[in-house]
């Protein structure tokens, strides 16, 4: 059977017009989660130089970019240690942001609520570069480590939120909300961005 030719022969309603839509996380932007690594002060050095030396992809917006690499493609020590932080967090953060959606996923057992890093890269914003309005469907989650933050820098804009970033913090945000980080004023804001993809059965 050919699944490639077929025609969408309904369009989806407006989630205004549908039932029961007033629920946060429903109808409503998750809002973003933040956390503070333990880690940083050991790690963030050596990650720097890593995105400084190999980020040579200019993306939409102007920043550097370094290639992109699976989760489980880890050169440094230093990713394992953020990593598998990160990772750890991942089971409660989803918890939270699911609370409210009225997601089956609240009802599924324990033994599937597996959650892992499927890729990431490096960032490194010169003056003036950012990064355009973008989503990064299909995954679950995406995720923003901050390394180096100079005075006046850019925040990160998820939907409605307009998030100051800090060194050290991780945010953690459903990964259909479109994003955005607008022209940097200031040089060497740099960051390690990826996605996380849920296993569940299938892990």
């Amino acid at each position: 059977m050919d699944f490639k030719n077929h025609k969408l022969i309904t369009q989806p309603k407006d989630i205004g017009d549908l039932d029961y839509n007033s629920l946060p996380g429903l109808t409503s932007p998750f809002e973003p989660l933040i956390y503070e690594c333990p880690y940083h002060a050991s790690i963030h050095e050596i990650l720097i130089e890593w995105i400084d030396s190999t980020a040579s992809v200019t993306v939409n917006g102007g920043a550097r970019r370094t290639k992109f690499y699976t989760g489980s493609d880890r050169p440094l020590r230093a990713h394992d240690l953020l990593f598998d932080w990160i990772e750890s967090l991942l089971y409660d953060a989803v918890r939270r942001l699911a609370m409210y959606t009225n997601s089956a996923y609240n009802e599924s057992p324990d033994e599937t609520r597996i959650f892992k890093i499927a890729d990431y890269w490096g960032m490194m914003y010169d003056e003036g570069g950012g990064a355009v309005l973008h989503n990064h469907f299909p995954y679950s989650l995406s995720f923003g480590y901050y390394l180096r933050v100079p005075e006046g820098s850019s925040p990160l804009i998820v939907e409605e939120y307009k998030i100051p970033v800090e060194e050290g913090r991780l945010v953690l945000w459903a990964a259909h909300q479109p994003h955005e980080v607008p022209d940097c004023e200031v040089g060497g804001r740099c960051m390690i961005a990826g996605n996380v993809s849920y296993a569940g059965v299938f892990r």
